[in-house]
């Protein structure tokens, strides 16, 4: 179980430490995507062949999958975690995503996820609790 949020800077060589919290659940090598908002999405290979079996589940003819498959699969990477627990994500993710220097990592139970700082401030900020409980109600959580 991937849980936690992390404040970490990309280092000068584009590199990014994964926290030890999350990096000793991860493996030595892990898929990285765009995800379908603004930030970028880790996986472990399993968890990476589970995304693709259920958008393989989907009619290639519809073309909301096609988007979606287009979206994700164009732009992932497999990539390794170096001995000092760094990762080199590729530059064209980093710019999709408007990604400086500094970043937010956030462990989502079997992902995680990658946000630029000021990005993801924003989203918190525009935020509020009556959308929250909206979300939590539309999937059947809320009282």
């Amino acid at each position: 179980m991937l849980l936690g949020t992390f404040e970490h800077n990309l280092d000068d060589k584009q590199r990014l430490t994964v926290p030890s919290k999350l990096r000793n659940k991860l493996g030595d090598n892990i898929f990285v995507s765009k995800g379908i908002e603004n930030c970028l999405e880790l996986r472990t290979p399993a968890a990476f062949e589970e995304l693709l079996s259920e958008l393989g589940q989907k009619s290639s003819f519809n073309e909301s999958t096609r988007t979606i498959q287009r979206l994700i699969l164009s732009n992932s990477d497999e990539i390794n975690i170096d001995s000092a627990g760094r990762i080199k994500i590729p530059t064209n993710l980093l710019d999709k995503i408007g990604v400086s220097k500094q970043v937010y990592i956030l462990g989502l139970g079997d992902r995680i996820e990658i946000w630029d700082k000021a990005t993801y401030e924003e989203k918190l900020a525009n935020t509020n609790e009556a959308e929250v409980y909206a979300a939590a109600e539309k999937l059947g959580g809320a009282n």
